[in-house]
Parts: structure tokens; sequence; C-alpha cells
């Protein structure tokens, strides 16, 4: 019987875990839907996100308040539970990841890393125009946040969405695990580093508990915004 009930804990996700995958994966698709009806056009011209989310207003709570959605700790967190905005979609098809990834100011980025939430490791990244680099917690629910990283593979693709700038698709390069001070130093904080360049990063674990595992990637193709509008028209 012990046997069974921890095999199940094992193979089987804690069901809060799973609705809190779902709506991070909802926020994604609703980011990257808004991109292609152009939704997000007009939000690209304004100097702040702080009152959107992903496209909506998220001032009237009572649009969520009966969905369910994940609690943790006496906290119900809706679609509007994050802070700053979505910068970009991160999929990463190998691990069945997609996620969208937060900005915002050093306060919210560190707010939204508290709730395990995906992030730019900067305010200061120029999607498209400096290299970039992503942190998201190794949370032990399958498939929630980056516990998955580790079965990336180098040659594995991976890409990026903005409503900025298109779709990029990186190739896997190098998979290592380093101490966090020297992944800041190196990477993180590293402008030096080219433009095409994408560091996904995340806590490691077993021997490399006290190290980061960080996956880089190389662009290696770009889609316009206009060529994905394009594209999603073709299948209508």
């Amino acid at each position: 019987m012990f046997l069974l009930i921890g095999g199940y804990f094992i193979f089987y996700p804690e069901p809060e875990g799973m609705k809190r995958q779902e709506i991070e994966e909802s926020l994604a698709d609703c980011y990257l839907k808004d991109l292609i009806d152009g939704r997000l056009d007009e939000l690209l011209n304004q100097d702040s996100f702080s009152s959107t989310q992903n496209g909506k207003s998220v001032d009237n709570e009572e649009e969520w308040e009966d969905n369910g959605w994940y609690t943790r700790d006496g906290i119900t967190y809706t679609p509007d539970y994050a802070k700053g905005r979505i910068d970009c979609v991160l999929e990463i098809p190998s691990i069945r990841l997609r996620r969208g990834v937060y900005t915002g100011t050093w306060e919210e980025i560190q707010y939204n890393l508290d709730i395990w939430m995906v992030t730019v490791a900067r305010p200061d990244y120029e999607y498209g125009k400096t290299h970039y680099c992503i942190y998201g917690h190794n949370h032990t629910v399958q498939n929630l946040s980056f516990n998955r990283l580790k079965d990336v593979k180098q040659g594995d693709l991976f890409t990026l969405t903005s409503a900025a700038y298109g779709k990029d698709t990186y190739q896997v390069t190098e998979i290592f695990a380093e101490w966090r001070e020297i992944v800041t130093e190196n990477i993180v904080d590293n402008f030096e580093l080219p433009e095409d360049e994408c560091y996904i990063i995340t806590c490691g674990r077993g021997e490399n508990r006290y190290k980061d595992l960080v996956v880089k990637g190389k662009r290696i193709a770009h889609q316009s915004v206009e060529g994905l509008k394009g594209e999603a028209g073709k299948d209508l």
C-alpha cells in the first residue's frame, strides 16, 4: 500500500501544482493569441504596462473570483497575480514547457520570483538588442517552472516569442552547472555578450544543489511579428 501511495506522488503531481501549471500556460497562450490578433500593438507604445496583463484590464477582480485558481498559503492566485508584464513567451518543446517570461522593475521581478514565476534576470535587458537571461525556480512539482530543465539536451531547440520583435528560435549549445556568483558576473550582468545568445537559468539539484544549472542557446532563426500574423492568417 505504501509503495502504491509513494508511486502515486512520484509519477502524478499534486492537483494544485497542475492547476498552477495550467494557469501559467494559459497566460502564455493569451499573450500569443493577443499578439496575433494585434491587441498588444497599442500596449507597445505605452510607457507602463502596470495596469494591464496580457492586453486585458486587471482592475476588476470579479471576473476571476469564481474560477477556483491556484491557492497556496491562504493566497488565491488569479491570472493577474503577477506584477509587471510578459516580455515574451518561452517554449521548450523537448520538455513540453511553455511559460510567459515576466519583466518589470527590480521589485516586480523579485516579487514574481517569490511566487515561482518565470522572469527575466534583469529589468534592463532589451529583448532583441542585448543578450537575454531567464530565471525560473527548480520546483519539485512535475513541469512546474524549470524542474525539467535538466532533461534538455545539446542540440534541442527552444523559442522566444515577443510582441515587439517576433519569434526567435535558439539551439542549445551548452548545458552546465556553475556557482551562482560566477553565473551572475560572467553571464547575467555581462552586457558584452552577443545579443543572439539566451541563457535559461535555474537552481541545481543533487550534486549541483549549490550551483546554478544553465542552458545556453544561440539564435539560429528569426520570424517577424508581421510574418507570424501572416502565417496565422493562412491557417484561418
